[in-house]
């Protein structure tokens, strides 16, 4: 059966630097990499596919005022797209 999909246009917020699960944006390499846009609070825009199921909920969790928080990885690092795992 196949699932209708739905384009939702996103901002992302940029909030840390993360390596092996800890913040390393108070150290020096933290620093060098804050210069310009990718520091606390730079929005960027964005798009992503949901399933319609997906999306719905997606939707009704930010009209809740529940945001979802997003860790941003390369498509070539083996995630599969809605999997949840590698």
């Amino acid at each position: 059966m196949k699932r209708n999909k739905k384009q939702i246009s996103v901002r992302l917020a940029f909030h840390d630097w993360i390596r092996d699960g800890e913040s390393v944006y108070g150290s020096e390499e933290g620093i060098e990499l804050s210069i310009g846009n990718f520091h606390s609070g730079t929005v960027f825009s964005g798009t992503i596919i949901l399933d319609d199921d997906d999306a719905n909920d997606l939707l009704d969790a930010i009209n809740k005022k529940a945001y979802p928080a997003f860790l941003m990885v390369q498509a070539s690092d083996g995630f599969k797209d809605g999997s949840g795992d590698r």
